[in-house]
């Protein structure tokens, strides 16, 4: 009986190191010193020497008990048992509808207890393992307060013993029931950029728009200024009635409530093309300017800021610097040369030259002054566009250094200001590093395709520590390897019936509409900046992401 209890408390311990170096693994980033990829360079040089135990010494050597397998248990058991490893913006997602795959709503996993779904936070949600015992499940209800009802199970990338996985991301597949008295239907995503977005990460002062006339030419069309979701004016009229479709990005009104009736589409621009070489938002679409005219194309794009209403939009992704901390700031508003708000509350007797905006302190809660500029050159997060950078004093305080971006803090921008990013990129490599050892461990082939995955470039940098879950039973410990199975279930199914779909109807739908009407004939300042941008990045970014992302079950949005 002695040795009995003696050999389990040594397995407890074990898997007890296990998750110490998992937490201490994921909490040290994916840097070159970080603990992560000190490991992966153990176990590569173990592999070239055909000596796997050199390995369990390395690990001896850190201060840890555990063998490879037991750490990568220790990771089967963190994502069976929290959410928070699932950390990740979803945004190339599809729903299955009558057959055919459409673009469906984004989800994020900002932390354990913090999901969006299209952007909304659900309420009321659930994370339990499967039927299986094994991954995770998702679910949320309408009864629970929610809009929509899902169930979804997360998966790892697949084994990394597949030669066939060429997307190293997280994935989810499931079913999502979207209204009370819509049909479940089947629902799946991997981790990548949103396509769907707000209207507000839309804002901006679209002053350089082309409009095609009955003849087949272009001349100048009338300015678009996106405020807010609920302000946008054209030609200096405010728009009313507005339906704006956040998974197609699609805004449009009507002649019923409007002087006009428009629809038209958002994309953005991040590679700049000849010969303008705009990036940036654009728009693309139809304008039927009076009952008695047709509908005609209508495409536009950010012009170059002259004033204070050029550089109009909602800047929502704000952050205020405290001694190294980034805080979230408050949402400043520009609508115009007379009218700009923070935190909702107009400022009163602002200044504006040049590029930059002061306001006193004497006349309102605040003081600041803040310089707007285009970034050009995509940020970490793929951001391109307007963004303002400067200081604010609120109350009493010191002025502390606020910078801001177009858009929503529940946008894809804002998740991975808040790490997001960093934490989803370690967990698809750790999860190869946590593979690749417990393999090499047990004398399985690994072949060499896996280290060119893993090795690839990887921020650096800490996230926050995980919760890796309850202490491991020593006697019932999570299974080994249990990803296998995953590519089946989420990208078999998708890859026909996606890839033939979109790329007949979106690309000749989109080439034929934007390309042909906009391409043709536009002022020479109008057409060389706007339509070819708008040309190149629709057909170009549609056709190349959306026939090469669709590996799994994915439809992006046009």
């Amino acid at each position: 009986m002695g040795k009995t209890n003696m050999t389990t408390a040594h397995l407890q311990q074990q898997f007890n190191d296990a998750q110490r170096f998992l937490s201490n693994a994921l909490s040290g980033g994916n840097g070159p010193d970080s603990l992560s990829q000190q490991y992966l360079a153990q176990i590569n040089n173990a592999a070239a020497g055909g000596s796997p135990s050199q390995l369990l010494a390395w690990i001896a050597g850190q201060g840890y008990t555990c063998s490879p397998t037991q750490i990568q248990q220790a990771q089967e058991q963190m994502s069976n048992t929290q959410l928070s490893f699932w950390s990740g913006i979803y945004g190339t997602v599809s729903m299955k509808v009558n057959g055919a795959y459409v673009a469906a709503p984004p989800l994020m996993i900002l932390s354990g207890t913090q999901v969006t779904l299209d952007n909304v936070p659900l309420k009321n949600f659930t994370y339990t393992p499967n039927a299986n015992g094994i991954n995770g499940v998702l679910a949320w209800t309408i009864a629970g307060g929610n809009t929509s009802t899902g169930s979804i199970t997360f998966y790892l990338p697949s084994s990394a013993t597949s030669s066939t996985n060429s997307n190293p991301s997280n994935s989810f597949s499931g079913t999502l029931q979207t209204s009370a008295t819509a049909t479940a239907v089947p629902y799946s995503g991997i981790i990548g950029p949103i396509t769907a977005m707000p209207l507000v990460n839309w804002s901006g002062y679209y002053g350089t728009s082309s409009l095609a006339t009955s003849s087949g030419s272009y001349v100048v069309g009338p300015v678009l200024v996106v405020v807010s979701a609920s302000n946008v004016t054209l030609d200096g009229v405010t728009l009313v009635d507005l339906s704006y479709d956040d998974v197609a990005n699609q805004l449009s009104w009507t002649l019923a409530s409007n002087a006009s009736a428009g629809n038209i589409n958002f994309v953005k621009v991040s590679t700049p093309t000849a010969p303008s070489n705009y990036v940036g938002n654009s728009f693309y679409g139809t304008l039927q300017q009076s009952t008695t005219s047709t509908a005609v194309a209508y495409s536009g794009q950010i012009s170059v800021p002259t004033s204070l209403a050029s550089w109009s939009a909602t800047y929502g992704i704000t952050s205020i610097n405290t001694n190294g901390t980034l805080t979230a700031g408050p949402v400043l508003v520009v609508a115009g040369n007379e009218s700009v708000t923070l935190y909702g509350v107009a400022i009163q007797n602002f200044t504006f030259q040049g590029n930059t905006l002061t306001w006193p302190l004497s006349s309102n809660g605040s003081a600041g002054s803040i310089t707007f500029a285009t970034i050009t050159t995509p940020t970490s997060s793929g951001y391109v566009g307007n963004s303002f950078s400067g200081t604010l004093q609120q109350g009493t305080t010191a002025a502390l250094p606020y910078s801001g971006l177009v858009g929503s803090s529940s946008s894809s921008s804002s998740a991975a200001a808040h790490g997001a990013t960093t934490f989803e990129i370690v967990m698809q490599y750790f999860s190869y590093i946590m593979e690749i050892g417990s393999a090499l461990y047990v004398g399985a082939t690994v072949a060499k395709w896996i280290y060119g995955k893993v090795t690839a470039p990887a921020p650096s940098g800490a996230v926050s520590e995980p919760e890796v879950g309850p202490e491991i039973d020593p006697l019932d410990p999570p299974p080994v390897n249990t990803t296998t199975d995953t590519t089946t279930d989420v990208t078999t199914d998708v890859t026909t019936d996606v890839t033939t779909d979109v790329t007949t109807d979106v690309t000749t739908d989109v080439t034929t509409d934007v390309t042909t009407d906009v391409t043709t004939d536009v002022t020479t300042d109008v057409t060389t900046d706007v339509t070819t941008d708008v040309t190149t990045d629709v057909t170009t970014d549609v056709t190349t992401d959306v026939t090469t992302d669709i590996d799994v079950d994915v439809v992006v949005a046009v």
